[in-house]
């Protein structure tokens, strides 16, 4: 499961994180420290060019989707994204990389109450989650371009916070991940593990629970709140 992360770092960042990065103009969405469902966020997408940034909202919307009310998922189970309907098409030919500074976690503690934690790369340096997107012209007047996030078991880092997190692709599995055109499916998949090397994992404060505080706040460690 990833339901919240932020992208609080300006795009330019992220150019030292994916080669060949494209910027065409202005963010197309404000930096976040708390993205939630529904809400746009960055991803980059493939182009002629090379990898291009864009703004997609979270919640796949696969192409041939024409109820309003059908389900909008956050997440793709990398165990079985290639078989699901719901995600298959975007799985073969349209794939993404989501930018992101770090994402949410919530441990169910012993008496019930849930502690969030904020995973990071060490260094907090930038980075990407394996993504899918989705371009759909039949639910409403302009077109909706949407996205999710596809999601493994839990690193040995992690486990212990929740049994699931998102794939994080190190730089040389960008380009083919991208690669719409790339002969081997089972290639592809075997990028969908575990992120297993070191992560910070820093319990912060509950105010990152509602989807409206959206400052530094959020990923502050808890001992240095007051």
């Amino acid at each position: 499961m990833c339901g919240r992360f932020d992208r609080h770092r300006p795009v330019a960042d992220f150019l030292q994180a994916v080669d060949g990065l494209i910027v065409d103009g202005l963010e197309p969405a404000p930096p976040s420290y708390n993205i939630a469902p529904s809400q746009p966020a960055l991803v980059a997408c493939c182009s002629e060019s090379g990898p291009v940034v864009r703004a997609l909202h979270w919640g796949l919307v696969p192409a041939w989707a024409k109820n309003p009310k059908m389900a909008r998922p956050i997440n793709a189970r990398a165990e079985t994204v290639a078989q699901k309907p719901m995600f298959r098409d975007a799985f073969k030919v349209s794939r993404c990389l989501v930018l992101c500074d770090g994402y949410y976690e919530w441990q169910l503690r012993p008496d019930g109450s849930k502690q969030p934690y904020r995973l990071a790369l060490e260094g907090d340096t930038p980075f990407v989650m394996a993504g899918l997107w989705a371009r759909n012209t039949r639910l409403t007047a302009e077109p909706l371009e949407t996205f999710c996030i596809v999601t493994t078991q839990a690193s040995s880092r992690c486990k212990d916070i929740h049994p699931r997190m998102p794939v994080i692709l190190d730089r040389e599995h960008h380009q083919p991940w991208l690669d719409g055109a790339s002969p081997s499916l089972e290639s592809i998949a075997a990028m969908l593990r575990p992120y297993e090397k070191e992560l910070s994992v820093t319990p912060v404060s509950r105010i990152v629970n509602s989807p409206a505080n959206n400052g530094p706040e959020c990923i502050a460690p808890l001992q240095a709140q007051s």
